[in-house]
């Protein structure tokens, strides 16, 4: 054992020598059988006179995402050879994505700076927040780029539930296309964050909701401007109007598609909104004619969004009228103030918590 591998086991040892139900805490020796590459057996003794084994793995990297969910199958075996009670990780830094990994599958954890999750028995510790100056820079911004976004609203369409994909399926998908190269980038950014893994026939998903939660935190709604309107027609009549208007454009072509809340009334009705919610990049001045719009400033009816990519308008499968598709309405309420996130979770409900949980 290296001088930093003992210094991560110190960091667990000190998280749990303040517990006060703990009598005492031993280190073994390397523990020896067919599961190979372990480092430690810790023996903690309880006041009330039960005992625990814990195998403990020291890592010498940070634990990456797409190596946590390996780890977590290793040392699941080495608990049941062993007959030890839990296995706990210990590394310099374990991502948040890696935490999950390792908590979905029973195995603890313990970074470097105190951050932890130790659950085993009389034991529930969960630590967080301490900074750490292994932690890798996060690279996430680059999953949500436009051109990313537009491979993510692919993979994520409940369409393609359980889908293997070649990286040029993918790219084909997107909507609009993106390269071969480009496809390619993502997928494999997202293979490193244990989202894609590759199996005989592709790439699949894995863990969809968690994707689309990451993308949730990432997602900025800012980047598509905002024009605010008054009009005298009633929201049933403005509905009609648009999907009139749209229907006429080039076929192919999407112009424009209701958003936010008045997707959300198409797809999930669920909160009422006294405004309506439009994405536009066709003819403004067909658009202000058609709906009959005056700009203002204050105690606006219509909010009417130039999107910030084409792939806003990813087509929505789920229904004749132009709306938004059931993940991006998803993206936008979540950002929304007020009860956007109820209206979100009726459209999840709806129309992505069975795709994505099968």
């Amino acid at each position: 054992m290296n001088a930093r591998q003992a210094r991560l086991l110190d960091a667990l040892e000190t998280v749990l020598e303040r517990l006060p139900l703990l009598a005492k805490l031993t280190r073994n020796e390397k523990p020896s059988g067919k599961t190979r590459g372990l480092d430690s057996m810790l023996e903690l003794r309880f006041k009330d006179g039960a005992r625990q084994r814990w195998i403990v793995e020291e890592k010498k990297l940070p634990v990456e995402p797409s190596a946590a969910g390996f780890q977590a199958v290793f040392l699941s075996e080495a608990v049941a050879e062993f007959k030890a009670d839990y296995a706990v990780v210990v590394a310099p830094f374990v991502s948040e994505r890696s935490a999950e990994i390792l908590t979905r599958a029973g195995i603890g954890y313990c970074d470097a700076s105190g951050n932890c999750r130790l659950v085993s028995g009389p034991i529930y510790i969960e630590r967080s927040g301490f900074r750490n100056a292994f932690a890798r820079k996060a690279r996430q911004g680059a999953l949500f780029t436009r051109g990313s976004e537009r491979v993510l609203r692919a993979l994520l369409d409940p369409a393609h539930k359980g889908r293997s994909w070649t990286v040029r399926e993918l790219a084909g998908a997107s909507w609009p296309g993106v390269s071969v190269g480009q496809a390619h980038r993502v997928a494999r950014r997202l293979e490193s964050e244990a989202f894609l893994q590759r199996v005989h026939d592709g790439l699949r998903v894995l863990d969809p909701e968690k994707l689309l939660e990451a993308w949730v935190a990432g997602y900025r709604f800012d980047r598509s401007r905002e024009e605010r309107f008054y009009t005298p027609i009633a929201a049933a009549d403005l509905r009609e109007r648009v999907t009139a208007l749209t229907a006429r454009a080039k076929r192919g072509t999407p112009v424009g598609a209701l958003a936010s809340f008045s997707a959300a009334e198409v797809l999930a009705p669920f909160v009422r909104q006294h405004r309506f919610f439009l994405y536009w990049r066709g003819d403004m001045k067909a658009l202000v004619k058609t709906l009959e719009l005056k700009p203002v400033n204050l105690g606006e009816f219509v909010v009417v969004y130039t999107p910030y990519d084409e792939g806003v308008l990813y087509p929505p499968r789920v229904s004749d009228e132009p709306i938004t598709a059931p993940v991006q309405t998803y993206l936008d309420l979540r950002a929304a103030p007020g009860r956007g996130e109820e209206a979100a979770q009726a459209v999840f409900d709806k129309h992505l918590r069975k795709a994505y949980t099968q």
